[in-house]
């Protein structure tokens, strides 16, 4: 069973949603490295800020229509609603009487102020990785903002996953507190990667698997797992599903823009210039949110230490043997195509750089699983998911135009047409996936 970490939103959030408080951090793209950590008042403030962006609070502490931070989201779990927290400095609703000594238990160990286990939503058993200090510079961020008396509403799960006591046990059993410790046969560039990506970043709630507890499992560690709905791909270096035909500067890219450069041979027609890819669904939403506002150097952290991850393939999602389509489905995908798609992804799948990204060789496309092309056919994408990088534009959504089993012959023709190959859709997964 899967547990659902981010609902997927519209990116209509702006960068003044982002700064939310009293700084921003300079210019409108990221810096060359991270601000570091200072005693100074202003240096300590923009060092807080730029950590909580590295963790992405904005993004499940402002429902929409909300101020920042004040809390409200709804988190679809299988178990109920969870809605997130109030955390700017009302004493009353929020974080105000928040102790250093509270907020670290909190973040660190998923402990209340009152005693009372916080639900992993919350990704205390990522965050227990983060160093004192710079939680502590997230507080001073935090404290600094102006105070909402919005009280969310109160969560609602089902019996007895609502019986706050039971966490106890869950975090006897899978919470493995520690902060992060540098290998030191490592670089300082692979430490600093390793320390984003498994403490605030906390890329593993998303692309590892979880139990029927809800926890991740250790063993398949970024191989992949499903979020509302949405396919988190594998992110280890393995050469079928993961990052390992990307280069660092190539997946550094991506996380600053939410797309990659296209690989597409030359000797096909039109090759033209499109990404390969693109963020989509809750990704579009981190890269938007957090990703894009980080400093290069850490961006490249990253990637740098993704890229190290030893290539791991989670059994359910290697590739099925595509099947052949018939001859009816495939001049009835086509169809569809060329009426809704092809003036945007062109007759060849090519795409068209910097606006409209190419479906051949598209690794979202190849997908084992369809979730990522039904999805986004269904609710259409954003524009350049990082607001700053490109003028990409936005994909309309398709749910209200075409039918299930037009969305599935769609997707068939898509995914096993120009060279790619990969299952075809059906009418059942569609509607799954319709909500």
């Amino acid at each position: 069973m899967e547990i659902s970490v981010m609902r997927f939103r519209s990116l209509t959030l702006t960068a003044s949603l982002l700064c939310g408080g009293t700084l921003a951090l300079a210019g409108d793209e990221p810096a060359d490295s991270a601000p570091a950590a200072s005693d100074l008042t202003e240096g300590r403030l923009v060092y807080g800020q730029y950590m909580a962006t590295a963790g992405d609070c904005l993004a499940c502490h402002t429902r929409p229509d909300g101020k920042p931070f004040e809390g409200g989201l709804p988190i679809d779990t299988p178990f109920g609603t969870i809605y997130t927290p109030n955390i700017t400095p009302s004493k009353g609703y929020g974080i105000g009487s928040f102790s250093d000594k509270d907020f670290l238990h909190a973040l660190q160990d998923g402990i209340s102020p009152s005693g009372l286990p916080y639900y992993p939503a919350l990704p205390y058993p990522s965050y227990t990785k983060v160093s004192d200090d710079d939680l502590l510079a997230i507080k001073d961020y935090l404290m600094s903002l102006e105070p909402s008396n919005y009280e969310p509403p109160e969560t609602d799960l089902r019996w007895p996953f609502s019986m706050r006591d039971l966490l106890f046990g869950w975090q006897e059993l899978y919470l493995d507190k520690g902060r992060f410790e540098p290998d030191p046969s490592r670089s300082d560039e692979w430490n600093r990667g390793a320390y984003l990506v498994e403490g605030l970043g906390h890329c593993g709630s998303c692309h590892t698997p979880r139990n029927m507890a809800g926890a991740t499992e250790p063993s398949k560690a970024m191989t992949g797992a499903i979020v509302d709905g949405w396919y988190a791909p594998n992110l280890t270096s393995d050469l079928s599903e993961g990052v390992g035909r990307w280069s660092v500067d190539e997946l550094a890219t991506f996380l600053q823009t939410g797309m990659a450069p296209a690989a597409l041979d030359a000797s096909e027609p039109d090759p033209g210039d499109a990404p390969a890819t693109e963020a989509l669904g809750p990704m579009a939403e981190v890269v938007h949110d957090s990703l894009s506002k980080l400093a290069l150097s850490d961006l490249r952290a990253m990637a740098v230490y993704l890229k190290d991850l030893p290539p791991k393939t989670e059994p359910t999602h290697r590739p099925k043997v595509p099947e052949v389509l018939t001859q009816e489905a495939y001049e009835k995908g086509r169809s569809i195509y060329v009426k809704n798609c092809s003036a945007c992804h062109q007759d060849h799948g090519q795409g068209l750089k910097p606006y409209f990204p190419a479906l051949r060789d598209n690794p979202v496309v190849n997908e084992a699983l369809p979730n990522d092309v039904i999805k986004t056919l269904l609710l259409g994408a954003p524009s350049d998911p990082s607001e700053a990088f490109s003028p990409h534009v936005v994909m309309p959504s398709f749910g209200s135009v075409l039918t299930d089993a037009q969305i599935a012959t769609v997707a068939s023709y898509i995914r096993a047409n120009w060279g790619n190959d990969a299952p075809p859709v059906t009418e059942k997964e569609v509607k799954a996936l319709r909500k």
